[in-house]
């Protein structure tokens, strides 16, 4: 059965059932910046026995801190689904949940191809379900039936997929490799994220320093108006905009006559607020000496291209030399989406730099046994290749 959490004693008394639990599955709908500004969460879902409970974070009567200490107890397990926005949303918001088991690795470590909830509940189950409200504004009160149900079969049947994926895993002598896997969801921090995320680098091409300097803060300032409206950013103003006005300042003037632009911003004061911005842009760049005619997306100097190429030459090599060997060994024994799940750019790059410390014991274990049936040893290989030396 569905049950709607909307209201304080409906809440408290879903509180007090789930600490009496031994098992929860929980899945998250969360709009990031595309009906709201920033990144919002809108519901939980959360399964305890045979009830599926949709917990409205949006409802002035509902705490979600009161929530937390529910899924940081890591007496119990929560079940998910690929779950990597979902716990960078908590984590934003100051939970951080133990005893995390995430279904999609656990499918990839069975040789599972990549697929969605649907397409392996029903390659695994036999179970069918719809997804045709996947892109609907999860902000909309009240939800729609359709909406509840497409919430609902995100967790519904993860505890009986749970059971199957388990008792193939314990055939197959994987548990402890899903162990450490779902271990990394407790140690990691999924809160970091680039500083001014909403600027990019690919943003540079075609800009001075100069230049690059008024547009950063003319981006900053439509963060700052989105936020204050609690609008999309890229609802409240068009960036092409900033980027003409960033190569012809005086652009500027034509703020109320700018397509793209959110009406509550189509006004004086925030035009001369951002003439302003463009003034002291100016006045800043060339204090600091930026260039106007230098580009702003600098070219890589020798020294730097040379190290570029010498690492992807290095990391070539290992992959031809050691690691598709190895992989193709792993894929025998475990099949070839297993092996491609342990065995990626990332991990090579790992060895390659000589960073190896965060891959996992088993990674590490699975890969140094594999190498040794083959008669190779995988850290003198990778000296061998490192130095050129013939192995």
């Amino acid at each position: 059965m569905i049950h709607y959490i909307d209201t304080k004693t409906d809440y408290e008394r879903l509180l007090s059932q789930l600490r009496q639990t031994d098992e929860t599955a929980i899945d998250l709908e969360f709009d990031k910046n595309h009906y709201r500004y920033g990144f919002n969460l809108c519901l939980i879902q959360l399964m305890a026995g045979e009830d599926c409970y949709l917990i409205d974070p949006l409802s002035p009567e509902i705490d979600i801190s009161l929530l937390f200490p529910v899924l940081e107890d890591a007496a119990v397990p929560k079940l998910c689904f690929s779950f990597g926005e979902d716990i960078r949303l908590l984590q934003l918001n100051g939970c951080k949940p133990k005893n995390i088991v995430d279904l999609s690795i656990i499918a990839s470590l069975l040789n599972y191809p990549t697929l969605s909830l649907t397409n392996l509940l029903d390659e695994a189950l036999g179970v069918k379900s719809s997804k045709s409200t996947q892109q609907s504004n999860w902000f909309s009160r009240p939800l729609k039936p359709e909406q509840k149900q497409y919430a609902a079969e995100d967790v519904l049947h993860l505890s009986a997929l749970h059971d199957k994926l388990m008792s193939m895993a314990e055939k197959k002598e994987i548990l402890e490799w899903i162990k450490q896997e779902n271990s990394v969801w407790e140690t990691g921090d999924f809160t970091v994220s680039d500083t001014n995320d909403y600027l990019k680098d690919k943003d540079k091409k075609g800009l001075s320093e100069t230049q690059w300097h008024i547009f950063s803060k003319l981006m900053d300032y439509r963060e700052k108006l989105a936020e204050e409206r609690n609008r999309p950013t890229y609802k409240v103003l068009d960036k092409s905009f900033l980027f003409a006005i960033a190569k012809q300042p005086s652009h500027v003037q034509s703020w109320s006559n700018a397509r793209g632009m959110h009406p509550g911003i189509r006004n004086q004061k925030t035009g001369t607020i951002a003439a302003e911005i463009v003034d002291d842009a100016v006045r800043e760049a060339r204090e600091i000496g930026l260039s106007q005619t230098n580009p702003a997306e600098k070219p890589l100097n020798k020294d730097k291209l040379a190290s570029i190429r010498r690492m992807r030459n290095l990391i070539r090599s290992l992959k031809r030399d050691l690691f598709t060997p190895v992989k193709n060994m792993i894929a025998k024994d475990y099949g070839e989406h297993t092996a491609a799940f342990i065995v990626n750019n990332r991990l090579i790059e790992a060895y390659a730099t000589d960073q190896t410390e965060d891959i996992l014991p088993y990674k590490k274990d699975l890969i140094e046994y594999t190498a040794s049936s083959i008669g190779m040893d995988v850290y003198g290989s990778v000296d061998e290749i490192k130095s050129g030396r013939p192995g």
